[in-house]
């Protein structure tokens, strides 16, 4: 499952084994894997839409770089949070 952000500030991932790399640039929007859009929005690299007042920011900034244990961390937590949405509540019976 994909989800749509828009880019706030330029930035690389290696998206598979095979090392290849996958750029992400500031100031368009991409439809990306559920767990890279969660990493990203940590790391306030993207948001849902463009937001207000928002300009490019300077050529002279390097790409930040997303890892691979950043990106395990967040599918990590997106299945816990999954399965906590999941869960059946039972309040106890006064």
């Amino acid at each position: 499952m994909t989800e749509r952000r828009f880019v706030l500030v330029d930035f690389r991932y290696t998206s598979d084994p095979l090392g290849h790399v996958r750029f992400y640039e500031a100031g368009n929007s991409y439809d990306m894997p559920r767990a890279l859009a969660h990493a990203a929005a940590k790391r306030e690299l993207v948001a849902v839409e463009q937001p207000a007042g928002w300009t490019l920011p300077s050529i002279l900034r390097l790409p930040e770089v997303l890892t691979e244990s950043e990106l395990a961390k967040a599918e990590a937590e997106l299945k816990a949070l999954r399965r906590h949405a999941l869960e059946v509540v039972d309040p106890p019976i006064k």
